[in-house]
Parts: C-alpha cells; sequence; structure tokens
C-alpha cells in the first residue's frame, strides 16, 4: 500500500515564525505553530481555543505586566526581570519565553 504524504499550507508567517495547516495521511487537521526552534502543534479544538485566545492577546499594548490574556488552557503574561521585558505563554506541557523584539513578531504572526 502506498504511503500518503500530509498535505500542508501556510496560514501566516513572519521573518521567523509561521503557522501551518496540515492535514494528515489518516484525514485529521493538525495546526502548527513554528516558533523558532520550537514547534507546538494542536489538533482542532485546541486550535479553536488557541485563536480565542490569541484575539485577546493582539488587543493589549506592549508593555503591560502582568497578565495579558487568559483561557482555561492558555496564559500570556509580561513581566520586567533584571531590566528586560519578558512575555510569556502558558499552554498544556510547555511554557513560551520572549524578547520584546521576539513577542512583536508573535504579535505580528497572531493578528
Amino acid at each position: 500500500m502506498a504511503q500518503m504524504d500530509s498535505k500542508t499550507e501556510v496560514i501566516t508567517s513572519t521573518e521567523q515564525f509561521d503557522a501551518v495547516k496540515s492535514i494528515e495521511p489518516d484525514g485529521e487537521t493538525v495546526y502548527y505553530l513554528n516558533l523558532g526552534k520550537v514547534a507546538v502543534n494542536f489538533f482542532q479544538e485546541e486550535w479553536d481555543e488557541f485563536l480565542d485566545f490569541s484575539k485577546d492577546v493582539v488587543k493589549i499594548p506592549m508593555g503591560m505586566t502582568g497578565t495579558i490574556a487568559e483561557t482555561e488552557s492558555y496564559l500570556a503574561s509580561c513581566e520586567e526581570v533584571d531590566g528586560d521585558v519578558i512575555y510569556s505563554i502558558e499552554m498544556p506541557g510547555a511554557t513560551l519565553y520572549f524578547f520584546e523584539d521576539d513577542w512583536k513578531e508573535v504579535l505580528d504572526l497572531l493578528a
């Protein structure tokens, strides 16, 4: 039996990051956020929740500290550490940290 390949489509991209939709050989749709050296995969229900979450994230002005946006599964926050502004996204199984320049690019990707 011949092996079927995944069908992929870049949804959006920036200089360093991209979001990709993949229809797997078994017919399942999987979404990938490729953020530099980190790739996060989402099944459809997780992706839908992440998109709702990201709409709230992009509304908040840069530099605001504390909680930026939160859902049952995701949390975005910002804090100042030793003079650096650090943004983070907490999700099941991982926390991603970004300096300001990379955060701007994340916002461009999510917008």
